[in-house]
């Protein structure tokens, strides 16, 4: 693993040759947003997971780089296999999503429509691309990266050298459970970051874990209080005491008193 820091910006990244400097996976984390990192793990130069801990439930981003359909077969099936291995092992309470370069234009198939959507930018899914399907149907996976109505122009994630071919190769995986999480996914084409792939922008709603640090926890106390028998038997008998002051109250009626001067006796009491 490599973190570089700067701008309180960290990257972390996994290269495996760093002479070669080929593949290689990363995560840009700001510095406000570093200590909320469980962990990073480097798997292998095509895919690394970055924990990050949040309110409710811990959220597991894994980084992948599919193998190119001009690759051996048994190069794809490695990285699958691989990647399903490394889901099998995340916590089962985790947010699990997979985001990264899959190298896969995905069409608009109906039988596929619950796992991918029907906003894709191709019409089309190849034969030797379903397998990228099969495995987000095999692992309970949604592809939300197709789901939502944008213009086409804001689905472009891949350009050829010469700028006449677009492809939306770039997904966004995540688990079923939590589908809902993400609100909107959408290329960015305005920043320049010296590639031939846009940028995605994803809303995803999730609350991080907050710091309470040593904040007086009143609640937590009441419930120690109860937790004592002494504690508790000093309660039981301030409270019987109450009650009595309650029932030697006068049930005729008065000239003097009123109805809501009795419930403002009453009131006081308790409190």
């Amino acid at each position: 693993m490599k973190v570089v820091s700067k701008n309180l910006i960290n990257l972390l990244y996994s290269i495996l040759d760093y002479k070669v400097q080929e593949f290689g996976c990363s995560f840009y984390v700001s510095g406000e947003f570093l200590k909320y990192v469980k962990d990073f793990k480097i798997i292998n130069e095509r895919i690394c997971c970055l924990r990050l801990k949040a309110k409710w439930f811990s959220c597991t981003l894994i980084n992948v780089h599919a193998p190119t359909n001009e690759k051996r077969e048994e190069i794809k099936e490695e990285f699958y296999s691989l990647l399903e291995q490394n889901i099998n092992q995340i916590a089962r309470s985790d947010i699990k999503i997979i985001l990264g370069d899959f190298n896969a234009k995905v069409g608009k198939e109906s039988i596929y429509k619950p796992t991918i959507g029907n906003e894709s930018l191709h019409n089309e899914t190849k034969n030797y691309l379903i397998k990228m399907i099969q495995f987000a149907i095999y692992n309970g996976l949604n592809v939300r990266s197709k789901t939502f109505p944008y213009k086409d122009i804001h689905k472009e994630t891949w350009y050829s050298a010469d700028s006449r071919t677009a492809n939306q190769t770039d997904r966004i995986l995540i688990s079923n459970r939590f589908r809902s999480a993400i609100t909107g996914i959408r290329a960015l084409r305005g920043p320049d970051i010296g590639s031939n792939y846009n940028l995605l922008k994803i809303n995803f709603k999730a609350k991080l874990s907050a710091k309470n640090g040593n904040k007086y926890n009143e609640k937590g106390k009441m419930v120690n209080i109860f937790q004592k028998p002494k504690w508790k038997q000093e309660y039981a008998i301030e409270i019987n005491k109450k009650f009595e002051i309650l029932e030697n109250l006068d049930d005729e009626d008065s000239t003097d008193n009123n109805i809501n001067e009795k419930w403002e006796n009453i009131k006081t009491i308790i409190h």
